[in-house]
Protein backbone atom coordinates (compact mmCIF):
# COMPACT_ATOMS: atom_id res chain seq x y z
CA UNK A 1 0.00 0.00 0.00
CA UNK A 2 0.71 3.91 -0.31
CA UNK A 3 2.98 5.06 2.57
CA UNK A 4 2.80 8.91 3.01
CA UNK A 5 5.92 10.14 5.24
CA UNK A 6 5.14 12.85 7.78
CA UNK A 7 7.78 15.66 8.50
CA UNK A 8 8.41 13.91 12.04
CA UNK A 9 11.63 12.23 12.13
CA UNK A 10 12.45 10.18 14.65
CA UNK A 11 15.89 9.25 14.24
CA UNK A 12 18.54 9.85 11.99
CA UNK A 13 21.62 8.21 11.59
CA UNK A 14 24.82 8.68 9.49
CA UNK A 15 23.51 6.25 7.02
CA UNK A 16 19.88 5.44 7.68
CA UNK A 17 17.13 7.84 8.29
CA UNK A 18 13.92 6.70 10.46
CA UNK A 19 11.02 8.85 10.19
CA UNK A 20 7.13 8.73 11.04
CA UNK A 21 4.76 7.69 8.30
CA UNK A 22 1.01 6.94 7.45
CA UNK A 23 -0.13 3.71 6.12
CA UNK A 24 -2.97 3.89 3.45
CA UNK A 25 -5.36 2.77 6.15
CA UNK A 26 -4.03 5.77 8.76
CA UNK A 27 -2.28 3.71 10.53
CA UNK A 28 1.04 5.05 12.04
CA UNK A 29 4.25 3.55 10.99
CA UNK A 30 7.90 3.58 11.27
CA UNK A 31 10.12 3.83 8.45
CA UNK A 32 13.91 3.27 8.34
CA UNK A 33 15.86 4.88 4.83
CA UNK A 34 18.91 3.68 3.63
CA UNK A 35 20.97 6.77 2.90
CA UNK A 36 22.07 7.07 -0.63
CA UNK A 37 25.45 7.27 0.11
CA UNK A 38 25.78 4.37 2.55
CA UNK A 39 28.73 2.60 2.30
CA UNK A 40 28.79 -1.38 1.68
CA UNK A 41 28.93 -2.21 5.45
CA UNK A 42 25.85 -0.54 6.25
CA UNK A 43 23.87 -1.77 3.56
CA UNK A 44 25.27 -5.15 4.33
CA UNK A 45 24.09 -4.46 8.36
CA UNK A 46 20.19 -2.74 7.14
CA UNK A 47 19.96 -5.63 4.91
CA UNK A 48 21.09 -8.16 7.71
CA UNK A 49 18.28 -6.44 9.92
CA UNK A 50 15.77 -6.86 7.71
CA UNK A 51 16.83 -10.38 7.18
CA UNK A 52 16.90 -11.65 10.85
CA UNK A 53 13.20 -9.49 11.79
CA UNK A 54 11.72 -11.62 8.43
CA UNK A 55 13.38 -15.09 10.37
CA UNK A 56 12.41 -14.15 14.20
CA UNK A 57 8.66 -13.71 13.20
CA UNK A 58 5.81 -11.89 14.84
CA UNK A 59 5.76 -11.53 18.53
CA UNK A 60 3.52 -9.05 21.18
CA UNK A 61 6.23 -7.75 22.60
CA UNK A 62 8.43 -6.87 19.48
CA UNK A 63 8.33 -3.87 17.36
CA UNK A 64 7.55 -5.89 14.43
CA UNK A 65 8.37 -5.66 10.71
CA UNK A 66 5.27 -4.82 8.34
CA UNK A 67 6.70 -4.47 5.26
CA UNK A 68 10.34 -4.07 3.41
CA UNK A 69 11.78 -3.07 0.08
CA UNK A 70 14.95 -4.74 -0.93
CA UNK A 71 14.80 -5.34 -4.44
CA UNK A 72 14.72 -1.72 -5.79
CA UNK A 73 16.12 1.70 -4.39
CA UNK A 74 15.72 3.05 -2.03
CA UNK A 75 15.51 0.24 0.87
CA UNK A 76 13.25 0.22 3.14
CA UNK A 77 12.24 -1.26 6.31
CA UNK A 78 8.28 -0.20 8.07
CA UNK A 79 7.59 -1.05 11.28
CA UNK A 80 5.23 -0.78 14.21
CA UNK A 81 5.50 2.63 15.01
CA UNK A 82 5.46 3.53 19.51
CA UNK A 83 4.42 6.93 19.82
CA UNK A 84 6.19 7.37 23.25
CA UNK A 85 9.54 6.90 21.74
CA UNK A 86 12.41 5.07 23.58
CA UNK A 87 12.20 3.81 27.26
CA UNK A 88 15.76 6.01 28.45
CA UNK A 89 13.46 9.60 27.29
CA UNK A 90 10.40 8.57 28.54
CA UNK A 91 11.89 7.16 31.92
CA UNK A 92 13.88 9.99 32.18
CA UNK A 93 11.74 12.50 31.35
CA UNK A 94 9.23 10.96 33.70
CA UNK A 95 11.99 11.36 36.88
CA UNK A 96 12.93 14.45 35.67
CA UNK A 97 8.63 15.32 36.26
CA UNK A 98 8.72 13.37 39.80
CA UNK A 99 11.94 15.07 40.66
CA UNK A 100 10.47 18.46 40.61
CA UNK A 101 6.38 16.76 41.48
CA UNK A 102 7.30 14.89 44.54
CA UNK A 103 3.85 14.46 45.02
CA UNK A 104 2.36 14.00 42.00
CA UNK A 105 0.32 10.21 41.88
CA UNK A 106 -1.43 10.51 38.80
CA UNK A 107 -0.28 7.61 36.71
CA UNK A 108 -0.01 9.10 33.44
CA UNK A 109 2.61 11.43 34.70
CA UNK A 110 5.00 9.38 36.81
CA UNK A 111 6.17 6.04 36.91
CA UNK A 112 5.62 3.19 39.81
CA UNK A 113 7.03 0.27 41.30
CA UNK A 114 4.53 -1.45 39.07
CA UNK A 115 5.17 0.16 36.24
CA UNK A 116 8.97 -0.75 36.55
CA UNK A 117 8.04 -4.72 37.20
CA UNK A 118 5.80 -4.19 34.07
CA UNK A 119 8.45 -3.03 32.05
CA UNK A 120 10.95 -5.59 33.03
CA UNK A 121 8.58 -8.19 32.71
CA UNK A 122 7.49 -7.47 28.95
CA UNK A 123 10.79 -7.40 27.86
CA UNK A 124 11.53 -10.43 29.34
CA UNK A 125 9.17 -12.04 27.99
CA UNK A 126 10.09 -10.55 24.22
CA UNK A 127 13.53 -11.96 25.27
CA UNK A 128 12.39 -15.68 26.25
CA UNK A 129 10.99 -15.50 22.77
CA UNK A 130 14.00 -14.36 20.97
CA UNK A 131 15.74 -17.40 22.25
CA UNK A 132 13.37 -19.76 21.85
CA UNK A 133 13.73 -19.01 18.35
CA UNK A 134 17.64 -18.97 18.51
CA UNK A 135 18.44 -15.42 18.12
CA UNK A 136 20.23 -13.75 20.39
CA UNK A 137 19.80 -9.63 20.57
CA UNK A 138 23.16 -8.25 21.23
CA UNK A 139 22.12 -4.44 21.95
CA UNK A 140 19.60 -5.12 24.80
CA UNK A 141 19.77 -1.31 26.58
CA UNK A 142 16.62 0.77 26.98
CA UNK A 143 17.75 3.13 24.60
CA UNK A 144 16.70 -0.12 22.30
CA UNK A 145 13.37 -0.19 24.14
CA UNK A 146 10.16 1.22 22.29
CA UNK A 147 7.20 2.35 24.15
CA UNK A 148 3.49 2.00 22.76
CA UNK A 149 0.55 4.25 23.16
CA UNK A 150 -0.15 1.72 26.19
CA UNK A 151 2.83 2.41 27.95
CA UNK A 152 4.29 -1.21 27.22
CA UNK A 153 7.82 -1.99 26.14
CA UNK A 154 8.47 -3.43 22.90
CA UNK A 155 12.00 -4.55 21.71
CA UNK A 156 13.62 -2.83 18.75
CA UNK A 157 16.68 -2.29 16.63
CA UNK A 158 17.54 -5.36 15.13
CA UNK A 159 20.81 -4.17 13.74
CA UNK A 160 23.20 -6.44 15.75
CA UNK A 161 20.74 -9.29 16.35
CA UNK A 162 22.37 -12.33 15.33
CA UNK A 163 21.55 -16.50 14.89
CA UNK A 164 23.25 -18.59 17.55
CA UNK A 165 25.19 -21.79 16.77
CA UNK A 166 22.57 -24.58 17.43
CA UNK A 167 25.78 -26.81 18.63
CA UNK A 168 27.62 -24.78 20.88
CA UNK A 169 24.34 -21.74 21.47
CA UNK A 170 26.89 -18.74 20.97
CA UNK A 171 27.69 -16.18 18.43
CA UNK A 172 31.09 -15.45 17.37
CA UNK A 173 31.81 -11.84 16.43
CA UNK A 174 34.86 -9.92 15.14
CA UNK A 175 34.56 -6.98 16.56
CA UNK A 176 33.28 -3.69 15.57
CA UNK A 177 31.35 -1.10 17.20
CA UNK A 178 29.27 -2.56 20.57
CA UNK A 179 27.54 -1.40 23.38
CA UNK A 180 30.50 -2.45 26.22
CA UNK A 181 28.43 -0.76 29.46
CA UNK A 182 25.86 -3.26 28.30
CA UNK A 183 28.04 -6.51 27.72
CA UNK A 184 28.90 -9.09 30.03
CA UNK A 185 32.98 -9.69 30.24
CA UNK A 186 33.37 -13.11 28.11
CA UNK A 187 31.61 -10.70 24.80
CA UNK A 188 33.58 -7.87 26.21
CA UNK A 189 36.81 -9.87 26.65
CA UNK A 190 36.30 -12.67 23.42
CA UNK A 191 33.39 -11.18 21.40
CA UNK A 192 31.83 -14.42 22.60
CA UNK A 193 27.99 -13.86 22.55
CA UNK A 194 24.73 -15.71 23.73
CA UNK A 195 21.87 -16.18 25.98
CA UNK A 196 23.78 -15.75 28.95
CA UNK A 197 24.82 -12.49 27.33
CA UNK A 198 21.82 -11.22 26.25
CA UNK A 199 20.65 -12.21 29.79
CA UNK A 200 23.91 -10.14 31.55
CA UNK A 201 22.26 -6.97 29.42
CA UNK A 202 19.14 -7.89 31.03
CA UNK A 203 20.48 -7.07 34.02
CA UNK A 204 21.74 -3.62 33.22
CA UNK A 205 18.45 -2.12 31.61
CA UNK A 206 17.18 -4.04 35.15
CA UNK A 207 19.54 -0.91 36.57
CA UNK A 208 18.42 1.42 34.15
CA UNK A 209 14.82 0.88 34.84
CA UNK A 210 15.53 1.14 38.79
CA UNK A 211 16.68 4.10 38.40
CA UNK A 212 14.74 5.93 35.57
CA UNK A 213 17.44 6.07 33.35
CA UNK A 214 20.58 6.51 35.80
CA UNK A 215 23.91 6.55 34.44
CA UNK A 216 26.02 3.49 34.44
CA UNK A 217 28.89 2.41 36.59
CA UNK A 218 29.03 5.80 37.55
CA UNK A 219 32.76 6.85 38.62
CA UNK A 220 34.42 3.83 36.76
CA UNK A 221 36.95 4.95 33.98
CA UNK A 222 36.15 3.04 30.77
CA UNK A 223 39.44 1.54 31.26
CA UNK A 224 38.63 -0.22 34.56
CA UNK A 225 35.69 -1.47 33.23
CA UNK A 226 36.47 -5.55 32.12
CA UNK A 227 39.01 -5.63 35.06
CA UNK A 228 36.77 -4.35 37.78
CA UNK A 229 34.49 -6.90 36.64
CA UNK A 230 36.39 -9.49 36.55
CA UNK A 231 37.42 -9.33 40.07
CA UNK A 232 33.76 -9.49 40.80
CA UNK A 233 32.54 -5.74 41.72
CA UNK A 234 29.37 -4.89 40.23
CA UNK A 235 27.51 -1.39 40.33
CA UNK A 236 25.78 -0.57 44.21
CA UNK A 237 22.25 -1.30 44.61
CA UNK A 238 20.22 1.59 43.79
CA UNK A 239 17.46 3.85 45.68
CA UNK A 240 13.98 2.20 45.07
CA UNK A 241 15.61 -1.12 44.62
CA UNK A 242 14.44 -4.22 46.83
CA UNK A 243 17.37 -6.62 47.71
CA UNK A 244 15.54 -9.08 45.73
CA UNK A 245 15.11 -7.41 42.77
CA UNK A 246 19.17 -6.73 43.44
CA UNK A 247 19.46 -10.02 44.02
CA UNK A 248 18.14 -10.52 40.31
CA UNK A 249 20.48 -8.17 39.10
CA UNK A 250 23.39 -9.65 40.63
CA UNK A 251 21.68 -13.51 39.32
CA UNK A 252 22.13 -11.81 35.91
CA UNK A 253 25.99 -10.36 36.30
CA UNK A 254 27.48 -13.98 37.36
CA UNK A 255 31.01 -14.05 35.49
CA UNK A 256 29.63 -17.58 34.38
CA UNK A 257 27.30 -17.61 31.99
CA UNK A 258 26.18 -20.59 32.63
CA UNK A 259 24.96 -19.45 36.30
CA UNK A 260 22.90 -16.84 34.87
CA UNK A 261 19.13 -17.59 35.55
CA UNK A 262 16.48 -17.91 31.75
CA UNK A 263 14.73 -15.34 30.61
CA UNK A 264 11.55 -17.53 31.47
CA UNK A 265 13.18 -18.01 35.01
CA UNK A 266 13.25 -13.96 35.30
CA UNK A 267 9.95 -13.45 33.84
CA UNK A 268 8.80 -15.64 36.82
CA UNK A 269 10.50 -14.27 39.97
CA UNK A 270 9.76 -10.74 38.43
CA UNK A 271 6.07 -12.16 38.30
CA UNK A 272 6.20 -13.08 41.81
CA UNK A 273 7.39 -9.39 43.02
CA UNK A 274 4.46 -7.93 41.16
CA UNK A 275 2.15 -9.55 42.79
CA UNK A 276 3.65 -9.03 46.29
CA UNK A 277 3.81 -4.99 46.05
CA UNK A 278 1.72 -3.32 48.45
CA UNK A 279 0.46 0.38 48.99
CA UNK A 280 3.42 0.89 50.83
CA UNK A 281 5.90 0.39 48.22
CA UNK A 282 3.92 1.67 45.81
CA UNK A 283 5.63 5.03 45.02
CA UNK A 284 8.23 5.87 43.82
CA UNK A 285 10.49 8.31 46.37
CA UNK A 286 13.94 10.02 44.29
CA UNK A 287 16.32 11.09 45.47
CA UNK A 288 18.02 13.86 43.82
CA UNK A 289 21.22 13.59 44.99
CA UNK A 290 21.95 9.89 44.09
CA UNK A 291 25.31 9.93 41.79
CA UNK A 292 23.75 7.69 38.69
CA UNK A 293 20.26 10.16 38.27
CA UNK A 294 21.48 11.76 34.99
CA UNK A 295 18.89 15.36 35.09
CA UNK A 296 18.98 16.23 31.30
CA UNK A 297 16.07 16.50 29.86
CA UNK A 298 17.06 14.36 27.03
Amino acid sequence: GRILAKNIPSGMGRYIAELAALANNNDEVAVKILHENADAQSEYNFRSEIDIMKRIGYHERLVNMLACVTLSEPILLICEYCINGDLLKFMRKRRNFMLENPDETAENKIITVEKQLMFAIQIAYGLEYLASQGFIHRDIAARNILVDHQESCKIGDFGLARAIDEEHQTYQANGGKLPLMWMSPEAIDKYEFSTASDVWSFGVILFEIVTLGGSLYSGWPAAELLPRLKRGERMERPDNCSLILYGLMLKCWSVKPSDRPTFTDLRKELGSLLEDIDEHGYYLKLNAQACYYVLESN
